[in-house]
């Protein structure tokens, strides 16, 4: 197997944000989801993993927030958060569109795009609430 580097690996998944749609590793031996890509399963350790569309829709994990980001190009505050998604992986991403003090473990969150530094980013944004 030739050894792949990380932008060969992860290139489906900048193609299909473009398009405004979130995808995963999804192992076709073993079924297992994960993120980031990587040249094997975590779980199986097969090479038979393909990109498949995700629901976009999940809760909070952890979070930060920082107030003086790298630079003046990201939001401040920044909320950088670790979102798990319904079907069972995990990533990194942002919480957009609302105030620090309106996030909390567990919140429901749902995908969005963001065009940041000339491509389309994976941000989140809190689901309204439903009584």
């Amino acid at each position: 197997m030739r050894k792949q580097s990380g932008a060969e690996l992860s290139f489906q998944f900048w193609e299909q944000a473009e398009s405004e749609r979130l995808v995963r590793p999804v192992c076709s031996s073993c079924g297992e989801n994960f993120f980031s890509p990587q040249v094997l399963c975590p779980n199986c350790h097969l090479d038979t993993w393909e990109y498949q569309e995700s629901s976009g829709e999940g809760s909070i994990y952890s979070f930060t927030v920082i107030h003086r980001p790298p630079d003046s190009n990201f939001p401040i505050p920044l909320i950088v958060a670790d979102i798990e998604l319904d079907e069972g992986w995990r990533m990194f991403s942002w919480i957009v569109d609302c105030l620090p003090t309106e996030v909390d473990l567990g919140a429901r969150v749902k995908v969005n795009f963001m065009d940041f530094s000339g491509r389309k980013l994976p941000v989140f944004t809190l689901k309204k609430k439903t009584t």
